[in-house]
């Protein structure tokens, strides 16, 4: 058992299981960066799907009840406990143990926006759609057996900074852009809106103009995590984990799946260009991060 004694920022139990109910209008949801997620889960044993907690900006405090190992995956080099009455701080990227009474301090994620924090067996969440944790809130772990220790030797896909190259494939209804449309999507420079959420990164940047014909509506179709929406003001949305599930706007592209985690990372106000690549390297790529993630843990 776990006990929510500072919320942090927004810490939401995630999972990267599929429950395969988006044709009934639910969300896929998930962590925005399935990539840390799952090394985070891989730090204490546990099955890649396993529920987390996803902390954006600040790590939350928590209170441990019974011993527990845990991980923090992200973009923070230390966390602090108290034990037995003292401050001990410990490198994060590895298998941590923590004892009855002991309790991380919540902290800000210094780089990127999320960190990912794993308990041994996973966390029990009966909700297809986890609402954020609050003060006081005690949550169950799965396990009270210690895992071997693991470590992280190297980050498989290093934090951006205040910009990223997003590569991405071409989008369903590229055609219903315009030549110029096209160019100013791939040649000119985005700006991460705040209004952005879970649902998407809203961006504002050189409008991309439609066809002869076209104007960004289509008839709803479906949409998944990665989409590149362009609605008629030519601002374009990158769809992320909380997207809808249908949507009607025309898509011009999609950001690759060795990519996404870079955008989850990325905070307002980041610089974003797009490149365009084939099916093929995009899969080569995800390959490539695949292979690193394995090589990273020891």
């Amino acid at each position: 058992m776990i006990e929510i004694t500072n919320k942090g920022f927004l810490t939401l139990p995630v999972s990267t299981k599929h429950h395969n109910l988006q044709p009934l209008g639910v969300s896929a949801g998930g962590p925005m960066d399935s990539f840390r997620a799952v090394l985070a889960n891989r730090l204490v044993g546990n099955a890649d799907d396993a529920f987390l907690l996803e902390a954006t900006f600040l790590l939350p405090g928590i209170r441990f009840s019974s011993r527990t190992a845990f991980a923090v995956v992200g973009g923070l080099d230390a966390v602090a406990i108290f034990h037995g009455g003292e401050k001990c701080v410990y490198a994060t990227h590895q298998t941590l143990n923590a004892e009855p009474g002991d309790e991380l301090l919540s902290c800000p994620v210094e780089r990127g926006m999320r960190a990912y924090l794993a308990f041994s067996g996973g966390l029990e969440v009966k909700s297809l759609c986890p609402e954020p944790v609050s003060k006081g809130e005690r949550l169950t772990t799965l396990s009270d057996l210690l895992p071997p220790p693991r470590f992280m030797s190297a980050d498989p896909l290093p934090l951006p900074q205040n910009e990223a190259v997003l590569r991405v494939i071409e989008g369903t209804q590229a055609d219903h852009f315009s030549e110029t449309g096209l160019s100013a999507f791939y040649k000119g420079e985005y700006c991460y809106s705040p209004k952005s959420d879970r649902m998407g990164i809203r961006l504002f940047g050189p409008p991309v103009s439609f066809s002869p014909g076209h104007d960004g509506n289509i008839l709803s179709e479906a949409v998944r995590k990665g989409d590149i929406q362009v609605p008629a003001d030519g601002q374009p949305i990158l769809l992320m984990a909380g997207c809808q599930t249908s949507g009607g706007y025309a898509k011009i592209a999609h950001v690759i799946s060795a990519d996404i985690p870079i955008a989850a990372q990325l905070r307002p106000g980041a610089k974003i260009h797009f490149k365009q690549v084939s099916v093929f390297e995009a899969q080569a790529i995800l390959h490539r991060l695949a292979r690193k993630m394995e090589e990273s843990l020891c």
